[in-house]
């Protein structure tokens, strides 16, 4: 029916016709396409709510082809139940694949809580018809082996940790796991640092005393006895005072202490709504949470499904075409690159 619709160049005004007196909304009819996501469900979803237009054009005298009217009639009242049970089951999905293949949004720390909402979506109940358990059992029997990798698993459940909207979501575990790997990521940044700063030293050294070796250990010796920067009058009167309160603040917390409070202190926020960009609200969060705002922006900039990066590869297919095979590389370049970040 939706190919004849497509197909005759008289369908389409009529149709319209039909769907202006009968007050449905003037939308044109979905056709399947095979590797297209969800395309069936869309257009069995869109016959359903232009049915009556439908039934209304195939009796139009101006159509002269009753094929379709002849199919129209085949239509029984049990295909058209399970078309609309076939929508409310599939309506979910579609709306879960429409989250997960966002291109401006975090959608990592999504995975994990949809899956849930579809675990129970699909989950078959005594009031379900046989036609409705098939499609639940079909849809979560594909949907129940995905992300069943151990690693794969700690990666989102961490994700959906650092997820302000689903921290909730997860168990205790996950945070001690978070801890360990700040704590451990921490150590390595530190280390890193003074090691580079070692490095620095020593060239130094080696450049203002000549051909004299110098060792890694005694650069770094060298980086506590550089020269301080002059203090200020204010300074060199309370200058042991200073040093004290330094101190004192070093040994205040460690830095797994400041790691747990941070935790702490984002575990006892409460919960942001869906609507909320999870990467805003850290980059917000960056000066109260230092190492947890840094580890969430690792974590937040991966993509849940590879959409993005598909439609990233049809958009050069679509700029650089056969009528513009002449483009130069570095305006094909500059094109692409508005088309994805306009």
């Amino acid at each position: 029916m939706v190919l004849w619709l497509k197909r005759c160049s008289l369908a389409e005004p009529v149709l319209k016709d039909k769907q202006r007196l009968l007050g449905l909304p003037e939308h044109d009819v979905v056709l399947d396409v095979e590797n297209r996501w969800n395309s069936l469900f869309l257009m069995v979803e869109r016959f359903l709510e232009q049915f009556p237009a439908i039934q209304a054009a195939s009796m139009d005298p101006r159509l002269k082809e009753t094929m379709e009217k002849d199919g129209l009639e085949r239509l029984s009242d049990d295909d058209y139940r399970k078309a609309e049970q076939f929508v409310r089951v599939m309506k979910m999905l579609y709306s879960s694949t429409i989250c997960v293949s966002a291109e401006k949004s975090p959608t990592l720390g999504q995975i994990l809580p949809i899956l849930g909402k579809l675990q129970l979506h699909f989950t078959v109940t005594d009031e379900d018809s046989s036609f409705t358990q098939t499609i639940k059992d079909k849809i979560w029997g594909d949907l129940s082996k995905r992300y069943q990798d151990e690693i794969i698993r700690q990666f989102l459940e961490e994700g959906t940790a650092l997820d302000p909207r689903f921290k909730t979501k997860v168990a205790d575990e996950v945070w001690t796991r978070l801890e360990e790997e700040l704590i451990s990521r921490t150590s390595q940044q530190n280390k890193g640092v003074r090691m580079i700063l070692a490095q620095q030293i020593k060239q130094e050294l080696e450049e203002t005393a000549g051909d004299q070796d110098w060792s890694d250990e005694d650069a770094t010796a060298a980086v506590a006895t550089l020269k301080k920067p002059k203090l200020s009058g204010l300074g060199e009167l309370f200058a042991e005072e200073d040093m004290a309160v330094e101190i004192k603040q070093e040994n205040t917390f460690s830095t797994t202490e400041k790691i747990q409070e941070e935790i702490k202190w984002y575990r006892s926020l409460p919960s942001t709504r869906t609507s909320v960009n999870p990467v805003t609200w850290w980059w917000n969060a960056r000066d109260t949470m230092p190492m947890l705002s840094d580890l969430a922006t690792r974590y937040l900039c991966v993509q849940a499904s590879s959409t993005p990066s598909e439609r990233t590869f049809s958009t050069p297919g679509d700029t650089i075409s056969h009528e513009r095979a002449c483009l130069c590389p570095e305006k094909a370049d500059m094109l692409i690159f508005l088309k994805k970040n306009c």
